[in-house]
């Protein structure tokens, strides 16, 4: 979507005219970002929300960029879950893939931290200002477009795994179709409200945490108003690689799909010219090969990116922004699929810590001394 001060590139139309119009009035690329995203939490509700966690990489004129990790951090500050994690099978293009849901699926949500950080960091525009295109949508509904329509119909097993969820994407008993406008619950247009005037305060220290953790523990889960308490965003430094002389900035650990981004660019670098269509599947195959074991026990470790990249040089929502100014951001949010759950009073759906063969491992906050490791992490905490 173009706007008169810059260009916004998004999964949905709606998303992406929810960052132009704060081009339009004058805001700058974080501005149109953060609209962006939290539009996307009413346009495309099974990927993204108030539930889920992200990471956001801004590059101001003349300064260093600055990747903020709000991505979701593995709960159990007073005990771990006593429910099991329920498999739902899902078919991508014919693959399954099972995904675990349910309230042991559940971690600590960061979207609302992360957009309330980033506002109070790079923002010009005020938080009402920012939620307002999705305000708006929220309160008339969206019409579901191709895209949508079919992430509906491929996450069948998790849209009907619970009554609440099945009321919201199978009304009447059938999915959702193309066309067809989705009212989400009813009271997320006053979640937005109250995170526009409020900002990230109720989904930590109030009542919609308090609700969150409430439901999640009495379905077995671990989530706790302890966790939402202490949950915090982080500032990282980006992974930076040449490619046909520009740098690109891309994720560091624990984010895995970064590294490997940064991996699969050096290896296109080294060909004489840009890369066609058979040359990018190579390198994308080529990268996700080390994706093994050792690679995803080594994501936490300190200097693994560069180790990694000089070893080896020898579903989601994603939103990106550049101004006329200079600045540029991009942000990318999951919500796991969903958990199949819904906080009573809110619209929330809160994450899964696992999505179930996914790229981003959950944050584990570090362990106590002599903690052992499955009380905290336990065996889903990993993706």
């Amino acid at each position: 979507m173009a706007a008169s001060r810059g260009v916004v590139a998004a999964g949905h139309e709606l998303t992406a005219e929810a960052g132009a119009q704060l081009l339009r009035e004058g805001g700058n690329a974080v501005d149109a970002a953060l609209a962006a995203v939290l539009a996307s939490f009413a346009c495309e509700p099974l990927l993204t929300g108030f539930g889920a966690g992200g990471y956001l990489m801004v590059a101001p004129p003349g300064e260093p960029p600055v990747l903020l990790d709000f991505f979701v951090e593995a709960p159990g500050r007073e005990g771990p879950s006593t429910s099991e994690l329920v498999p739902a099978s899902v078919l991508f293009d014919d693959v399954p893939q099972v995904f675990h849901i349910g309230a042991a699926s559940v971690g600590v949500p960061g979207t609302p931290a992360g957009i309330a950080r980033a506002a109070q960091r790079w923002a010009s525009a005020p938080l009402g200002t920012l939620a307002a295109p999705a305000l708006r949508l929220a309160r008339e509904g969206v019409r579901l477009n191709a895209m949508q329509a079919y992430v509906v119909q491929i996450l069948e097993p998790i849209v009907r795994s619970t009554p609440d969820v099945a009321a919201l994407y199978a009304p009447h008993g059938r999915l959702l179709r193309e066309g067809e406008r989705f009212f989400f619950d009813p009271h997320l247009a006053g979640t937005f409200e109250r995170f526009a005037a409020e900002g990230a305060e109720p989904f930590y220290r109030g009542d919609i945490g308090a609700a969150a953790a409430a439901l999640v523990r009495e379905r077995g889960g671990a989530l706790s108003p302890a966790d939402l308490e202490a949950y915090e965003p982080v500032e990282h430094e980006p992974v930076s690689i040449t490619y046909r002389g520009r740098r690109v900035v891309t994720t560091p650990p624990p984010s895995a799909g970064g590294v490997l981004i940064a991996l699969a660019l050096a290896l296109l670098d080294g060909e004489p010219g840009p890369p066609g269509p058979a040359q990018l599947v190579a390198a994308l195959e080529a990268v996700n090969d080390r994706r093994d074991e050792a690679f995803l026990d080594g994501l936490a470790e300190p200097g693994f990116a560069e180790r990694f990249l000089r070893a080896n040089l020898g579903a989601t929502t994603h939103i990106s922004v550049h101004d006329a100014d200079g600045w540029a951001a991009s942000v990318t949010c999951t919500n796991g699929e969903g958990s199949g759950l819904i906080v009573p009073g809110t619209g929330v759906q809160p994450e899964q810590r696992d999505g179930g063969g996914g790229s981003e491992p959950v944050r584990v906050r570090p362990l106590p001394a002599g903690a052992p490791d499955a009380e905290h992490d336990g065996p889903d905490a990993g993706a």
